[in-house]
């Protein structure tokens, strides 16, 4: 019994080693394997349905004027944060599907700038966080994008950003007293 299956075990061996030869031969004449490959063009949607046929077809929906352009899309961002013009001018109901999906965050994080804070505070300088992401150190009476420095505190500063008074605090607790004028009670 045992020899029976040697001699099976061989001839199995010997047509698998064949057929391995016979696939590497084919592999090494074959120059190139895509030189019969063909890939025809992407069929590509007219720019107007209504250019091509001269009116209206059964399918088409009906434009009226209220109905915004495509090109008052929002632009696309790249991964880098820059702003993309939109590639295509899509219909507004595909445009929202795609604003809906972009703003569920569920193909990655939107990028969207940091708000304004206090970073910290050493001596007569304060670290400031503008709104629109610009870090820096100020002094009482200096400028940063817009966001003037009025007065510094323990561990809070009053700053003046688009004509109003606002307070930016490090953390709460010793030295929390408001720096905002205090309203007299009548």
């Amino acid at each position: 019994m045992l020899e029976r299956s040697e001699t099976v075990l061989k001839v199995v061996c010997l047509v698998l080693t064949t057929l391995l030869l016979f696939q590497c031969s084919r592999f090494v004449m074959r120059s190139d394997s895509l030189a019969r490959l063909s890939i025809p063009a992407l069929p590509s949607l007219p720019d107007s349905s209504d250019a091509q046929t001269g009116g209206k077809t059964t399918n088409a929906p009906s434009r009226t004027e209220s109905q915004k352009p495509a090109a008052n899309l929002p632009p696309a961002i790249s991964a880098r944060g820059d702003r993309l013009a939109p590639a295509t001018n899509l219909p507004p109901a595909i445009s929202a599907r795609i604003d809906r999906i972009t703003q569920s965050e569920v193909l990655g994080p939107v990028i969207r700038p940091l708000p304004m804070a206090l970073l910290g505070i050493a001596g007569r300088d304060a670290f400031l966080r503008a709104p629109n992401g610009q870090t820096g150190p100020l002094k009482e009476g200096e400028e940063l994008a817009g966001v003037k420095l009025l007065r510094i505190g323990t561990n809070r500063v009053l700053i003046e950003h688009e004509g109003q008074q606002k307070e930016l605090s490090v953390f709460s607790g010793f030295g929390s007293e408001t720096l905002l004028q205090k309203e007299n009670p009548k």
